[in-house]
């Protein structure tokens, strides 16, 4: 839920407002959903982050019209300040470089100690009662494809993914080392009290994926899969998400076959993402963690009786057999009517039971 949102939403719950209310991701402006807001709408599991790093502190940069940050990674990246509601990329640290300057390049530190501080004192009261799975959050950037586009831009990094250039295949590789690292570190720390884990990797536009099927199979999957067989293999109690937005269902195979056991979002409005066809092919080796109703016209534009009808129709889809888990597809959005969000949460309440 963006920032401003959740502001308005706790005013209206006439819950305490923390200032400034807590960020889950300052890109986005996610706001950090307290635990009383997650009792009051009934949420089933609670997420853990780590937190930003204190080697690279963010500094915010005033340039007029905009202010500026630049994160750990050294991605630029900013807002408008007049209406702006999140932080764009703007400069990508590895643009235009050649092999050997890419190759100078110094990744974050992922066991750098600041990211943990704090972490198992929320982890034991989050879990304190044992009612709520744990969900480790934001993992050290995006994903394997994902992160090569953010660091060396997404014009260079696809060309050289698709020419399948040494400095696509050399970024990707040390994305997959960063990662290993950090799910070593956290998961030696915290691994006994973690249900779930969670990696990210968008893969679809509205109309298909990115790269094609057998691109993402022959020089993504075989990477992933080697991450994901490293955390199982440390941690083999934990279950594996992967947050994937847009038309990606032509990857699905892939994933399934890479370990990953929950599929975040269903994004059913994007081509070839159909629920029940995918519910239908995949329910059985899947969990869908979201899909419960779309974030791009019904919530923020319809009725509360359109976003009622629209959770049931999904429920109805979904729910049947197990499988799973009540979100809606992407972030509530600044704008959205407050007596839309709390018809979808009434409506899970009533009518998302067994």
């Amino acid at each position: 839920m963006s920032i401003k949102l959740y502001q308005t939403l706790k005013e209206s719950l006439q819950v305490k407002q923390d200032d400034p209310i807590r960020v889950k991701l300052l890109t986005a402006q996610f706001a950090d959903i307290d635990p009383e807001i997650q009792e009051i709408i009934g949420a089933d599991a609670r997420g853990v982050q780590p937190n930003p790093s204190m080697a690279h502190p963010i500094e915010f940069t005033d340039e007029g019209e905009y202010i500026s940050i630049v994160d750990e990674f050294g991605i630029y990246w900013r807002k408008p300040k007049e209406g702006g509601l999140y932080y764009d990329m703007c400069k990508f640290p590895l643009s235009g470089l050649e092999d050997e300057d890419i190759e100078k390049y110094s990744f974050p530190d992922s066991r750098e100690p600041s990211r943990f501080e704090g972490l198992s004192e929320r982890i034991d009261l989050l879990s304190s009662n044992g009612e709520y799975p744990i969900v480790f959050d934001n993992c050290m950037g995006n994903g394997i494809f994902q992160m090569g586009n953010h660091l060396m831009g997404y014009d260079n990094f696809l060309v050289a993914f698709s020419l399948e250039e040494k400095s696509a295949d050399y970024v990707m590789d040390k994305i997959l080392d960063m990662k290993m690292e950090f799910w070593d570190e956290v998961l030696t720390r915290f691994g006994d009290r973690i249900d779930i884990v969670k990696e990210l990797d968008d893969l679809g536009t509205q109309l298909n994926m990115m790269i094609s099927p057998d691109s993402y199979r022959e020089r993504i999957q075989p990477r992933l899969k080697k991450l994901v067989h490293f955390i199982k293999k440390k941690s083999p109690h934990v279950k594996m998400m992967m947050h994937s937005c847009g038309s990606m269902s032509k990857a699905i195979p892939a994933l399934i076959d890479a370990g990953v056991e929950i599929l975040n979002p269903l994004q059913y409005t994007a081509n070839d993402m159909d629920p029940a066809t995918l519910k239908k092919e995949y329910g059985k080796e899947l969990t869908f963690w979201g899909g419960g109703i779309e974030t791009q016209n019904i919530i923020p534009f319809g009725s509360a009786q359109d976003v009622e009808d629209e959770c049931r129709r999904q429920m109805d889809i979904l729910m049947p057999g197990g499988g799973f888990v009540f979100a809606q597809v992407h972030s509530l959005q600044w704008g959205v009517p407050l007596e839309n969000v709390f018809s979808m949460w009434n409506t899970v309440k009533k009518y998302g039971r067994y």
